[in-house]
């Protein structure tokens, strides 16, 4: 199967980016961060511009999956930093966290490195 096993990233990653970057570039990010992230304009816009790239690069990634992989060991290493430097420490000391975005980032650190080694290992 090769660079297809990168495909299921990327239709993930289109199908959660899409309502997520709306949110995030053209309101206040409140559906994504459910209100626990503090809301700064220049933040969320810097955010939201990134998962805009990573959306870009993930649709050119259903015609290039070797290509833009780039762009999934990118989102695995800075959702892990975002969970561990972030989440992890406001768990610890009993304070709410965005669970729903939470709970993506770790499916996706868990199972991406899958898709990618396959990828490597059948390509």
């Amino acid at each position: 199967m090769g660079n297809n096993w990168l495909l299921i990233p990327y239709i993930a990653n289109i199908v959660i980016l899409i309502p997520v970057c709306t949110s995030v570039l053209f309101g206040t990010g409140e559906a994504v961060f459910e209100g626990k992230v503090a809301e700064s304009e220049g933040f969320r816009l810097l955010v939201g511009s990134l998962w805009t790239a990573i959306l870009i690069a993930s649709i050119a990634g259903l015609w290039k999956p070797g290509y833009f992989a780039p762009i999934i060991l990118a989102q695995i290493i800075y959702k892990s930093l975002w969970l561990i430097l972030f989440i992890a420490p406001q768990l610890a000391a009993g304070n709410a966290i965005p669970l729903g975005i939470s709970l993506t980032f770790a499916v996706i650190v868990v199972t991406y490195p899958v898709f990618f080694a396959l990828s490597l290992s059948n390509g």
